[in-house]
């Protein structure tokens, strides 16, 4: 059976995207690991915003480039969240490595991505500028039964001066009252 890790780094809402990842990839017959070195696929649910997640990124992925050069071609590392989002190509660039990066309005594309760099073994790069939708129908793998994360809006409407959230994760857009409620 294959198996994943995913690392968060950031804000509750990267918890809760990893969460939907984490769902997505058990939908797909992969299993949860605790160690790089046992995972098939290792995805990086990233921040821009919290002080040193760049630099803490880049460390944690440079650990894994001794893996896959050193006998585990195969394994797949993924860059998403508002780092991929905000650097897209330049992450590929950057950590020739990586397998694939997305952003935070394709999150329900990684499967596809997966399968697509894993057989072309080419990397794959996708952002997407805006969402009009509240993709609130993902599978979840919650961290812990009795808890979830029930985000009711994505993104920003105020641009102030020295915030990054709307460009990153979009114009606000709340999630359908029938899906909080559900």
């Amino acid at each position: 059976m294959r198996t994943y890790l995913i690392r968060t780094f950031g804000c509750q809402m990267n918890k809760h995207d990893s969460e939907r990842v984490a769902g997505m990839l058990r939908a797909q017959g992969l299993r949860a690991v605790d160690d790089p070195a046992d995972a098939d696929v290792v995805v990086f649910m990233t921040c821009c915003v919290r002080e040193n997640a760049d630099e803490r990124l880049v460390g944690q992925v440079a650990t894994l480039k001794s893996l896959k050069t050193g006998g585990r071609p195969d394994v797949l590392i993924a860059v998403g969240g508002c780092i991929g989002q905000r650097d897209g190509q330049r992450l590929v660039e950057m950590l020739p490595h990586v397998d694939v990066v997305f952003g935070t309005h394709n999150i329900s594309h990684l499967p596809a991505l997966l399968e697509t760099a894993r057989t072309s073994r080419c990397s794959q790069v996708e952002v997407l500028e805006a969402s009009e939708e509240f993709a609130s129908d993902l599978p979840s793998e919650r961290e812990h039964p009795w808890h979830a994360w029930v985000p009711i809006t994505v993104g920003c409407d105020n641009f102030c001066s020295y915030c990054i959230v709307p460009y990153v994760r979009g114009r606000e857009r709340s999630r359908p009252l029938e899906d909080i409620t559900a």
